[in-house]
């Protein structure tokens, strides 16, 4: 993981984010630290625009579990988790 998205998610957890701008990072894959070690647990919205993502982490709802909305471009229609539906969808880039 490049260092200036480290320190952006580092930071994020430390000061308790509600929000986290993601956009135009070229990301190919979703950063696996926003779900480590529990502590991105309040964090309500995730904007991630003009990746390259494809797939989401079927445990996302589970380790974000305030996550409400998400704002991303991924080649599926819907994401939705057995524990928790998110509450707000923007699928286009």
């Amino acid at each position: 993981m490049a260092s200036e998205l480290c320190k952006t998610i580092s930071v994020a957890r430390l000061e308790k984010h509600k929000n986290l701008f993601l956009n135009y990072r070229n990301l190919h894959h979703f950063p696996l630290e926003l779900l480590k070690d529990e502590g991105l647990q309040y964090l309500e919205r995730l904007y991630m625009k003009r990746n390259s993502l494809t797939t989401l982490p079927e445990n996302l709802a589970q380790k974000l579990p305030n996550l409400v909305e998400l704002k991303t471009a991924v080649s599926f229609v819907a994401y939705c988790c057995s524990t928790q539906c998110l509450q707000t969808f923007d699928l286009l880039s």
